[in-house]
């Protein structure tokens, strides 16, 4: 009895010593994100019915000559954007990805995204918003 638990134990050791897997791990290499600098070039104040609303700012990222415009409120807190091609952005509070409104002039975008008929839109320095 003792031959025979003795035997089928070499055959399973030996069974088992045979079958090697061997894995190769690489880590996947995730492509960079593009970094896009850019600053302010020009700003508008946004007007309805003689009240300041907001603002929009032009900002040019340095190089490439893209652009986009961000609207923000009277408090400079970013409410959404107009990208080169007119289209305009509104952010959600508490979601990942913005509403898209329309396609238009700058002034339509403004007026879409700030919930508004029609603004006007005058320019002013750059300060003036930066002091907001």
């Amino acid at each position: 009895m003792n031959q025979i638990a003795l035997s089928l134990t070499l055959a399973l050791a030996v069974s088992s010593a045979s079958c090697v897997e061997t894995v190769a791990v690489r880590q996947a290499q995730a492509p960079l994100p593009e970094v896009l600098v850019s600053t302010p070039r020009a700003a508008w104040r946004v007007v309805d019915e003689d009240s300041d609303v907001g603002f929009v700012l032009r900002f040019e990222a340095t190089g490439d000559g893209r652009a986009f415009h961000s609207v923000r409120n009277v408090w400079n807190q970013e409410l959404g954007l107009i990208d080169s091609e007119g289209r305009a952005w509104r952010y959600r509070p508490h979601s990942t990805e913005p509403d898209w409104l329309g396609t238009g002039p700058v002034n339509e975008g403004a007026s879409r995204i700030l919930g508004l008929a029609a603004a006007h839109l005058e320019p002013v320095s750059l300060d003036q918003v930066r002091g907001r």
